[in-house]
């Protein structure tokens, strides 16, 4: 996994969460949002040159915050996490705000500090931060059908810090890849209680 390109986010602006997409001319975009600045970004894939900015509000109580974000190509929608308990859905075309819905865990209980999100095989998959859960909710209920504990992958008392939290989830062909914050690793990972995911990434 070498890196093949890259840009700098300014200086003044925390980068957070970002996803690929197809825009409405078959375009290849990246978009990124950042922590507390409520601006957001879009990029050309292959070049990575800046091609928008953006303003956007999540929720007020939380400062707008602007954590994961994810892309349901299914519904031309971006899916949207601030570390409250909340996904927002935007569209795609205009960036406006369609829906929010509240995430519950199995015991019916909310979860809030919803971070790093990957949509796969039709749920929103989140980790929670600070813990090395990942839950996997239904985008219209909100409900977690599918949660997972991944504390053994790299154990917590091995990263040295305990800032060095996993948060990176992403969906390839044959498998996904887990990683965190300052993680000098990767992880293929594939579940073996859930056969539709890998045929659904194809």
């Amino acid at each position: 996994f070498d890196v093949e390109l890259s840009v700098d986010t300014d200086d003044a602006y925390f980068g957070e969460g970002c996803t690929f997409y197809t825009d409405a001319d078959g375009k290849g975009r990246l978009i990124e949002i950042t922590w507390l600045e409520q601006t957001g970004f879009i990029y050309d894939s292959k070049t990575l040159e800046k091609l928008e900015e953006f303003k956007y509000t999540t929720t007020p109580e939380n400062r707008n915050q602007g954590w994961g974000i994810t892309y349901d190509a299914s519904k031309q929608e971006f899916i949207v996490s601030d570390g409250t308990q909340y996904l927002y859905f935007w569209d795609r075309d205009t960036l406006a705000e369609k829906r929010k819905v509240t995430v519950t865990r199995f015991d019916g209980r909310e979860q809030k500090q919803l971070n790093e999100l990957e949509y796969m095989d039709g749920l929103v998959c989140c980790n929670i931060w600070h813990r090395d859960d990942i839950i996997c909710v239904d985008p219209v209920t909100g409900k977690s059908v599918r949660e997972y504990d991944m504390s053994s992958l790299w154990p917590a008392n091995q990263r040295g810090n305990g800032e060095n939290v996993l948060n990176g989830i992403a969906l390839g062909k044959d498998h996904v890849l887990l990683t965190g914050k300052r993680w000098d690793r990767m992880y293929k990972v594939v579940f073996p209680d859930w056969p539709s995911l890998l045929l659904a990434s194809r």
